[in-house]
């Protein structure tokens, strides 16, 4: 399964004010970005100040524009504000997986890897340096390569941002998978769209480069998908 990096172009009124860091890559004024669900945003600042302004239709000196009128006007929050909201978000401790020595959960995720999931999914990343030491060269699991995929047809809603295409998405984090439901009312709401209500029907959306994936998972008995959802759901 191919992975590509794509680049995002940044507004250059945000660029001018949050200044990007130069050591980052880039490609004629374009950026590797890692967030947002089509990895359209280069950090949390930009992903925080965006939130604000389309999500919430609150202005920013980093995003001064009304998102309905396209009108340039004062700012409703600080940059003091952003720039907590920010730092409250870098510090959030990860969760935690629990039930790991269960035998069930070990072996259900020795048939993720089996699946081909982790190619994805990616179980250990590790920081770059960060001005908080707590964050810096830091290795976690966030079962992720934050990186676009093509997810098929069946996830192509004729949606983009920045250079993505209409069915490629950023593959989203597992950890706190098995928290979500309590956090959503006691139901899950997965995918981009929060379509899916299943952690198995989140599975079987999976096309494109997670086809033969899914291929997989459909072929397991049902006792090795149990085991699967039991290890998904400790995460």
């Amino acid at each position: 399964m191919e992975m590509e990096f794509r680049v995002f172009l940044i507004g250059c009124l945000f660029h001018h004010i949050a200044k990007i860091d130069l050591t980052t890559i880039s490609q004629g004024g374009k950026y590797i970005a890692r967030f947002g669900k089509k990895g359209a945003a280069y950090d949390l600042l930009q992903q925080t100040a965006n939130a604000y302004n389309q999500d919430m239709g609150v202005n920013s000196s980093f995003e001064p524009y009304d998102t309905y009128t396209k009108l340039e006007v004062d700012p409703e929050v600080s940059n003091t504000t952003i720039h907590d909201v920010v730092f409250y978000l870098k510090t959030l401790k990860a969760p935690v997986q629990r039930n790991q020595n269960d035998g069930n959960v070990q072996s259900g995720k020795q048939i993720f890897m089996a699946l081909g999931c982790d190619k994805c999914h990616k179980s250990q990343l590790t920081t770059g340096t960060s001005n908080i030491s707590a964050l810096s060269n830091k290795t976690f699991y966030p079962y992720t390569d934050m990186l676009l995929h093509d997810m098929g047809s069946g996830l192509d809603d004729n949606y983009t941002e920045g250079s993505a295409k209409t069915y490629e998405w950023k593959t989203p984090p597992l950890w706190g998978l098995g928290l979500a439901k309590n956090s959503q009312g006691g139901s899950y709401f997965l995918m981009h769209d929060g379509r899916a209500t299943s952690i198995e029907a989140a599975i079987l959306l999976h096309g494109g480069e997670a086809q033969h994936s899914n291929n997989n998972y459909q072929n397991l008995s049902e006792s090795d998908k149990q085991n699967l959802i039991k290890f998904l759901e400790s995460l």
